[in-house]
This record gives C-alpha cells, sequence and structure tokens, in this order.
C-alpha cells in the first residue's frame, strides 16, 4: 500500500546513497523504449519445444518436491539455451548444421535500415559473442560497414574513437558486458538489444553508454522479444518486479536466484498440479 511504501522508504532511506541520472543531468535529451515483438520460425519453434521438453523433466521432479533444493544451476542452463534459441538455432547444438533462421533477423534488419536511411549511428548488444559473429556475418554480405566491440578486442579506445567520429562506419556490435562499463558511445542515438539480460540493471548499464553527458540527440532504444517463450514471461517477470523495487531503491540484483518453486514454474511453462507446486 501506499502507507507501506512511505514506511519502507523511511526505513531504507538512512543504509541507501543513490544518485538518478535525471536528478543530476537535467539537460540530458529524451530517451524513448520500444519492445519489438516477433514469432518463432517454424523451425527455430521446433528445436526450441525440443530442448524444452528434453530439459524440463529432471527439473519437474526437484520442483514437486517441497523438501528439494531447487535445481538452480540447471534452470539457469536451460533458460539460456532457450533463450540462446531465440536469438537464433546456430548458438545451440543441433541447431548450427540447419539451415534454420531466425525471426529477429528481419525486425533487426527492419530497424537498421532506418536508422541508416535517416543518417543516425546504432550500437547493437548482446550478452553473446557468437551472436555478434554471427550478426557480423550477416552485415558483411549486406555490405554494411560496422565495428565490433567484445571482450577479445584490443585497443577499444581506438575503436570507440572511430566509432563516435560519426566519419566512418555507423554501426557498432558490443558485447553486453565489454560494452557496458567505461566506454561512451554518444555518436550513436540508436540503442538495440538484440537479446534480453535477466538483470535489468545491466541493460540498463550499457544503455547509458550512449544516453549520458555529451549525448546531443533523442535517444531511441529497441528490444526485440519473441512471443510465447521465455524471452516474454523473463520481460513479465522483471517489470513486475522492478515497478516496485524502483519506487525503493535502484534494482541491481539478478532475480533468477531469488524466485520460489511457483514463480520458476511459471517462468519456464511447467506442467505441474497446483496442489504439487509450493511457493
Amino acid at each position: 500500500t501506499h502507507h507501506q511504501l512511505h514506511l519502507l522508504r523511511q526505513r531504507l532511506e538512512v543504509l541507501t546513497l543513490r544518485r538518478v541520472k535525471e536528478q543530476v543531468l537535467a539537460d540530458l535529451p529524451d530517451k524513448m523504449e520500444d519492445i519489438r515483438y516477433c514469432h518463432l520460425l517454424p523451425e527455430q519453434e521446433a528445436i526450441y519445444r525440443s530442448i524444452h521438453r528434453q530439459r524440463t523433466q529432471e527439473i519437474v521432479e526437484l520442483l514437486r518436491e517441497e523438501e528439494a533444493e531447487i535445481p538452480y544451476m540447471h534452470i539457469f542452463a536451460l533458460l539460456t539455451r532457450l533463450k540462446q534459441v531465440c536469438d537464433h538455432p546456430a548458438l545451440v547444438e543441433g541447431g548450427a548444421g540447419t539451415a534454420a533462421e531466425s525471426a529477429k533477423t528481419e525486425i533487426f534488419d527492419e530497424i537498421l535500415d532506418e536508422a541508416l536511411d535517416g543518417g543516425l549511428q546504432v550500437v547493437v548488444f548482446s550478452q553473446y559473442v557468437k551472436m555478434i559473429e554471427l550478426m557480423s556475418t550477416h552485415l558483411d554480405r549486406r555490405k554494411i560497414k560496422h565495428l565490433v566491440l567484445t571482450g577479445e578486442s584490443r585497443d577499444r579506445g581506438r575503436i570507440v574513437r572511430r566509432f563516435n567520429s560519426e566519419q566512418h562506419e555507423r554501426v557498432l556490435l558490443a558485447s553486453l558486458l565489454a560494452g557496458g562499463v567505461g566506454i561512451d558511445l554518444t555518436g550513436a542515438s540508436v540503442v538495440l538489444h538484440y537479446d534480453r539480460w535477466w538483470n535489468p540493471a545491466k541493460e540498463n548499464q550499457a544503455t547509458d553508454r550512449v544516453h549520458r553527458i555529451g549525448q546531443r540527440r533523442f535517444v531511441q532504444v529497441f528490444k526485440l522479444l519473441t512471443r510465447n517463450t521465455i524471452e516474454e514471461r523473463i520481460d513479465e517477470l522483471i517489470r513486475s518486479k522492478i515497478d516496485l523495487m524502483e519506487q525503493v531503491v535502484a534494482p541491481t540484483e539478478d532475480f533468477i536466484s531469488n524466485l520460489g518453486r511457483k514463480e520458476l514454474i511459471d517462468l519456464l511453462d511447467l506442467e505441474i498440479p497446483k496442489d504439487d507446486a509450493a511457493d
């Protein structure tokens, strides 16, 4: 309730030091976020459902037992594989040798083409280095000049300076972690998150490489989501929790390892009788 929230703020105020960017950067240009949805392609969905079917049985049995330890390690592994299939089947074993494509590619091309036609520069983030390699190959085929920034990149300063000069490549592909700290990408005004990170603080930190001091233009942020998959449920889960957390303190924790049985069952779309599913 409003009264409870007020009391909680009072209790935490003496323990929390929080600086909100909008309070200290009054002249910072506006930022707009837009989620773009798509559906898995038939071959992509077949791989997704196969992995889900093969990997969930052991997890179901453990979650049914209230006294059993929650298998977070197995859950993280399954989440990762399902998220990778949503990006591109080639990221997972069993998908690399197929001719399957990704539903996100078309949306990626549409956003990119619109931005480049408008003379804008684009930063594309992914948490998977292999996905960045696939996107780089795709852009090479389309003859779109671009730069790549990952943890393996040498001379990161040169890459960033070249991109921000706005005279050469207008697309930068960056791994979420390599592009999340200590760099300035204000040469761009469009941010595209190819996949979603379950810690919103990490995702926002990457966006803030573009939306920060020195930025003079309106910033557009696009986030790609596949319908009826783990990506959509993670997004719903994060948004349900972040609304409360933002009213109290900036979110900095990973949510998955703090979820109870019922939330994990819903997240993984498991079929367990309600009587057997404990919170």
